[in-house]
């Protein structure tokens, strides 16, 4: 029992080191102006080629650690291809900053010249530009070694912030979070015994700790016939003990509508975490009045932990404007798709939400997440 026990400490043990030496980084959604959703996907899947050949990308949904890429196009000049057609030459740079989206804290940054050429549109010699990255450039892999060090001097200088944010996250129950936040605690930082004794109790909150097993040695005893003896029945007092209550059920979503003349319900509510974007898919019906452009629009989210999330979190186009016009004509069941984008932890309930259609609000409360 005691080498077995050994043996699971042992792998625990080891189990923490391999995470506090091997920072992975989730890959944050690139934002910039003129930007189509296109670039912007075809940027992201390009980086997590990057990262993962690198050894580097992050497939938990719980990584605190990630990169925020930035593209800044500084021209697109045409030269002439030596026949007839201009060739669009698209020249920029990308900024990829590693950070930490619990506590905001950015450790390192790097910038990389780009340049694409392609026949037809801006956006087509955009992706050329993109398309050009290569996931063997070393700058890339010096760029993940450096953000390592640069973590682990971070979390030797900052000691006692570092363990302040995860005893906080601890008692937010947010422990895979937690676990991810502490892993960049290596042993030569001055507070390692108390991050490593944090991990062991999140740890144990996790289940991943074995419970001790406890096996009783059988010993034969020899049976022992005794005389029977008639002896006075016993009635017994009832006792009567109070059943526990059951917990109570979790709160059901509601509904309210400022309209009488508005239908509206929730068909789905699905969390997406490769994309960090959870979708809402609503129906609705105008019962008396055509409208030839309504309003739609995505006004206040408020998370499971009673924090509003900023405007940039909220959209009514994918990977776009918190608001929109669009036809809304009278006795039609009418389908949009409201969007939570890029939130900085899971959401397992939308707390309350308020949605402007037409010319009227719908307010949701208790709106679980289904991932």
């Amino acid at each position: 029992m005691k080498k077995i026990l050994l043996q699971i400490v042992f792998f625990l043990s080891a189990t923490i080191a391999m995470a506090q030496t091997d920072i992975q980084f989730s890959i944050l959604k690139a934002e910039a102006d003129g930007m189509s959703a296109s670039v912007t996907n075809a940027l992201d899947l390009k980086l997590r080629q990057v990262f993962d050949r690198n050894g580097a990308g992050a497939a938990d949904l719980y990584n605190v650690f990630a990169i925020e890429p930035t593209i800044s196009v500084e021209k697109i000049f045409s030269t002439k291809d030596g026949v007839v057609l201009d060739v669009p030459i698209a020249q920029g740079e990308l900024v990829l900053i590693a950070k930490n989206i619990i506590d905001g804290a950015e450790y390192y940054s790097t910038s990389i010249e780009l340049e694409g050429e392609s026949l037809g549109s801006k956006d087509k010699a955009m992706k050329s530009m993109i398309k050009g990255i290569k996931v063997t450039d070393p700058a890339y892999k010096q760029f993940i070694n450096t953000a390592r060090k640069k973590i682990e001097e971070y979390y030797s200088t900052n000691c006692a912030f570092i363990l302040q944010k995860a005893k906080a996250l601890y008692n937010q129950q947010r422990y895979k979070e937690a676990i991810s936040y502490l892993s960049a605690a290596t042993a030569n930082i001055p507070c390692y015994d108390q991050a490593y004794a944090l991990q062991e109790q999140i740890l144990a909150k996790l289940g991943t700790k074995p419970d001790t097993v406890i096996v009783e040695k059988v010993v034969e005893k020899p049976v022992v016939v005794e005389k029977v003896v008639e002896k006075p029945v016993v009635v017994e007092k009832i006792v009567e003990k109070p059943v526990p209550a059951e917990a109570p059920a979790a709160p059901k979503c509601e509904i309210t509508i400022s309209m009488n003349d508005l239908e509206f319900r929730i068909l789905s509510c699905k969390g997406e975490p490769t994309q960090r974007r959870i979708t809402i898919k609503a129906e609705y019906v105008n019962q008396n009045v055509n409208i030839a452009n309504g309003d739609i629009s995505l006004d206040v989210v408020i998370d499971d932990n009673g924090k509003e999330l900023p405007r940039e979190n909220k959209a009514v186009i994918a990977n776009g404007s918190s608001y929109e016009w669009i036809s809304m004509p009278a006795r039609v069941n009418l389908k949009h798709d409201f969007y939570i984008v890029n939130y900085d932890h899971p959401i397992e309930t939308i707390s309350y939400m308020k949605l402007k259609v037409r010319n009227g609000y719908v307010e949701i409360r208790n709106l679980k997440v289904d991932w």
